[in-house]
């Protein structure tokens, strides 16, 4: 069993005191299922895990409305070109952390890992996102205007932020050497999504536990753990780091 990084003290907690059958999705007698690389969307409960988010009308929404609305009155020309390159879900975003060698031409095997990976989270957060039905801030107030695509899908949790945590925990289970820059991304990518007006603070805050829950879960698979140790093995060749071999396994 890997020793596995892993973002905050709750989180860890997650990990290590939870049996895995707290995540289990239930609906009814029987489970949806879908085809899955890893996990199942029914493995993984998270709507009986995140804290609901604001009720319309509240005065918390109102602060995190206005949060919303702070963050793109005061945006930089800088912030802008970041949010809206942060749009785009791709682990190679992480390069400006990783360096230009981590890169698809250099990855062969832990791209389709890292593909497979987004494939599974995606399935869990959509099921999450349809639970809580939370519209997007713009969607609550008509003069924000989205700097991005305007999706109407639900706005929490934050799919971008719970795929940006999970690859954080991955990459920093890969190379620990940048386990702090590698988590400081993932908040900046969770940031991002306030700055383009797509998402409520609330709703990265829970993309943050959401994507530590997962990879709790992931980590726990044998199947996920197999592609893991191959694709670590081959973004530290790729990056000129020495092998971990099976310190940790």
């Amino acid at each position: 069993m890997a020793r596995a990084w892993f973002y905050g003290t709750v989180s860890v907690c997650v990990l290590v005191l939870s049996p895995l059958s707290a995540f289990a999705h239930k609906t009814g007698d029987k489970d949806k299922t879908t085809a899955a690389y890893y996990i199942q969307p029914s493995q993984v409960n998270l709507d009986q895990l995140l804290a609901p988010p604001p009720l319309l009308g509240s005065a918390q929404e109102s602060t995190d409305l206005a949060t919303v609305m702070q963050a793109q009155s005061d945006r930089t020309a800088e912030q802008a070109v970041n949010a809206e390159a942060d749009h785009e879900r791709s682990v190679f975003r992480f390069a400006d952390v990783l360096g230009p060698q981590f890169a698809p031409a250099n990855l062969p095997f832990a791209t389709g890992f890292f593909t497979r990976v987004f494939a599974d989270e995606k399935a869990i957060v959509t099921q999450t996102k349809a639970h809580f039905d939370r519209p997007r801030p713009f969607m609550v107030d008509s003069n924000l205007s989205p700097m991005v695509e305007p999706r109407k899908t639900p706005s929490y949790p934050s799919g971008h932020t719970t795929w940006a945590y999970v690859m954080a925990i991955i990459l920093a289970n890969m190379v620990p050497e940048k386990a702090g820059p590698l988590f400081d991304r993932a908040a900046a990518y969770g940031y991002n999504r306030v700055v383009a007006g797509a998402h409520f603070p609330t709703d990265i805050e829970a993309g943050r536990i959401s994507g530590t829950v997962i990879d709790s879960v992931f980590f726990h698979n044998q199947t996920f753990l197999a592609d893991f140790y191959q694709a670590r093995a081959e973004v530290r060749q790729a990056l000129g780091l020495p092998s971990m071999g099976d310190m940790d396994r």
